[in-house]
């Protein structure tokens, strides 16, 4: 695991245990073309055993998807079960249950990760999702998404990621492909990572529902920086950089872009009770005559006792 993602993770270990928590939690997403994505849930989530080793959590609210002039809308339901069994071992299962006008789905999750060495970190997970353009919701297309990834420490400076990907499609489409980074984190600067990212999927078939380029490849360099502030209450996270897109349609001549991805990771208590949790990103992607930009986030504000 990098040196960021250690920041990260030795915050939420440190902040204090609680055994019941209230939260509400709003997602989003919004792109160039002005299809957007709203989702806000409020729940309940209870910790069992020494620091909060298992928790379960139940939440409720509505999610929304919109394009100009289209709108479908869901009641939306989540039951979660997280689990510790030891200090390098985590696991989470998911289940959430949307309830629409003339369609319901049931949507699984489950996500395992661990630390079998030193040297090496893993991770596994399996998910199912609504296509979220208004067309596919309107002909029930769903995407089960598996991904397996292993990091593996060189040494305290370098660290190399592989994940492989699956993408199943409900309308018999598949895509696979994968991710590679390095990471490379410089002893004289505490927090901050540079790191070579590339991405590759490839596609079965068109769509006239959803983005389907026969293939997809990018590449990032980022910038990243990580550190505790306000008496360690606090951790913010920034991840940024300039990248490079090549998209192979299938019936069209390949393009390539220029463009940029940035992150923002604030979580952090703002009294002994009260949590923020949030991140926010977008992407854009250039060439001559066109652009595209993707903006997503997560916000998460619970009271825990």
């Amino acid at each position: 695991m990098s040196r960021v993602l250690m920041v990260l993770l030795l915050f939420c270990l440190s902040t204090p245990c609680y055994a019941q928590r209230v939260f509400t939690e709003v997602s989003g997403s919004r792109d160039s073309d002005e299809a957007s994505s709203l989702g806000v849930l409020t729940g309940y989530r209870h910790a069992f055993g020494d620091r909060g080793k298992t928790e379960i959590e139940f939440a409720a609210g509505r999610r929304s998807y919109a394009e100009p002039g289209e709108r479908e809308s869901f009641n939306a339901g989540r039951l979660q079960l997280y689990s510790a069994p030891g200090r390098d071992w985590r696991m989470q299962l998911r289940c959430e249950f949307l309830e629409g006008d003339d369609w319901s789905p049931i949507l699984p999750a489950a996500f395992f990760s661990g630390r079998p060495h030193d040297d090496w970190y893993l991770e596994f997970s399996a998910e199912r999702d609504p296509v979220d353009s208004v067309s596919a919701l309107r002909r029930h297309i769903r995407l089960d998404s598996y991904v397996a990834s292993a990091d593996y420490r060189i040494n305290d400076r370098l660290t190399l990621v592989g994940a492989y990907i699956a993408q199943h499609f409900s309308d018999d489409n598949r895509k696979r492909g994968g991710i590679g980074r390095i990471i490379f984190s410089p002893a004289q600067l505490p927090g901050f990572s540079l790191q070579v990212k590339a991405r590759y999927l490839r596609a079965d078939q068109d769509s006239p529902d959803y983005f389907s380029p026969r293939t997809l490849g990018e590449g990032f360099l980022l910038f990243s920086y990580a550190t505790p502030f306000a008496d360690d209450n606090w951790v913010i996270k920034l991840l940024a950089g300039p990248g490079v897109q090549r998209i192979e349609p299938f019936n069209d001549a390949a393009t390539n872009k220029t463009g940029y991805h940035g992150e923002l990771f604030l979580h952090g208590w703002f009294n002994e009770h009260v949590q923020l949790v949030s991140r926010l990103g977008c992407t854009s992607a250039r060439d001559t005559q066109d652009a595209y930009r993707y903006c997503f986030g997560k916000m998460q504000l619970g009271y825990a006792w």
